[in-house]
């Protein structure tokens, strides 16, 4: 009961506070809010993630508990998880997303067993303070700057990306088990660019910290993912994953990824891992199915278990064997890896049809020619 009054009372302090829209950064972080703009940080909230909106469509909850990390700015923020409130598009606190304002106030992290909260340090006021991974930072007459170990150990992610129980009490997301004091989600997700990271450079800084966020909808981080390997002996093929990622293969419920194997002759297809669905791979195919109390297949809020968990872990990769005898002479052994944001029999369950999220995200490549 103490923790939840805590909670509440927290929550009841950004309602107070002056809200810090993440525009009004703009004036000297106007690179970093360019970039900002265009992540799934800005676009959390209901009103600019689509697929997040229409799966809180088909839950009847009204409840919108969701809202703690896709709506964390929100100065009404505790009514709308109790459901005495719903989010309203035109109040800017509700639609600005994971705000830069609330990211960089976050003072520490509380860890539960359905999920975490990020506590915010919640000072909008005429000159709040504002945490970061810099030594050094440089101090401003917008804000005062203050190093923290959060964000330098990259544990400031884990408030939302840990994990997350539905009302059933069943785990829909998991990578806290992946996360120490060595990950580094920021030097990932966050790589370095040249510059300084204000439009003064007041210390002349060679290279600044990037603030889009990178992740599935980036071809260049899906191209650094996961490493192809082939080779062909015996009358087989032997194809390597290799996960270079920090966290497992799929750690969002509604990811398909997987590894399309052909053999070519001639420029036509005479083999391949699968025919219809990559799911008939099953050794090559990365993919979480949830099953509701009645065995049917469900989505995330009303899972109770797994109709299918196939993933790989991070840091680690496996071998898949296919025995496909007869190859010739300049035949072409052709794998490639391949990424959807949303599988496409849930986006078009929830008629989702934007091209970056039912577009195919090609990742590594490899071929062989049999000799």
């Amino acid at each position: 009961m103490k923790k939840i009054i805590l909670i509440f009372l927290l929550l009841f302090i950004v309602v107070e506070a002056k809200y810090l829209d993440s525009e009004s950064c703009k004036e000297c972080h106007e690179n970093i809010y360019n970039q900002h703009t265009k992540s799934m940080h800005h676009k959390a909230s209901l009103f600019s993630d689509e697929v997040h909106r229409k799966v809180q469509e088909l839950s009847d909850d009204k409840k919108y508990s969701c809202a703690l990390c896709h709506m964390p700015a929100a100065k009404n923020l505790s009514a709308i998880i109790r459901g005495t409130e719903n989010p309203k598009a035109e109040e800017i606190s509700n639609s600005d997303g994971v705000s830069c304002a609330f990211c960089h106030q976050i003072s520490k992290i509380h860890y539960g067993k359905s999920y975490n909260i990020n506590f915010s340090s919640t000072a909008f006021d005429d000159k709040p303070t504002m945490f970061g991974n810099l030594d050094n930072p440089d101090s401003s007459n917008k804000h005062n700057s203050q190093s923290s170990d959060i964000y330098k150990n990259s544990e400031v992610c884990m408030g939302c990306h840990s994990h997350k129980e539905n009302s059933n009490g069943f785990e829909v997301c998991n990578s806290k088990d992946q996360h120490d004091s060595r990950s580094d989600c920021i030097g990932c997700h966050m790589p370095k660019a040249t510059g300084g990271n204000e439009n003064f450079n007041k210390k002349g800084r060679s290279e600044y910290t990037t603030h889009n966020f990178l992740g599935i909808r980036s071809d260049e981080m899906v191209k650094k993912s996961v490493k192809l390997g082939l080779s062909y002996k015996n009358e087989n093929i032997e194809l390597s994953i290799e996960n270079k990622m920090g966290h497992a293969i799929i750690t969002h419920p509604m990811r398909l990824k997987f590894v399309k194997t052909v053999v070519l002759r001639d420029g036509k297809t005479i083999w391949s891992n699968f025919s219809q669905s990559p799911k008939e791979d099953k050794e090559a195919t990365f993919i979480i199915v949830f099953k509701d109390s009645e065995e049917k297949q469900a989505m995330p809020h009303n899972a109770v278990g797994y109709e299918l968990n196939q993933n790989l872990k991070a840091m680690s990769s496996k071998i898949v064997l296919y025995s496909v005898p007869s190859l010739q002479k300049g035949d072409i052994i052709k794998s490639t890896w391949v990424s959807y944001v949303v599988n496409p029999n849930i986006a078009k369950k929830l008629e989702l049809t934007s091209d970056e999220i039912t577009k195919q995200y090609i990742g590594d490549e490899v071929s062989i020619v049999i000799k």
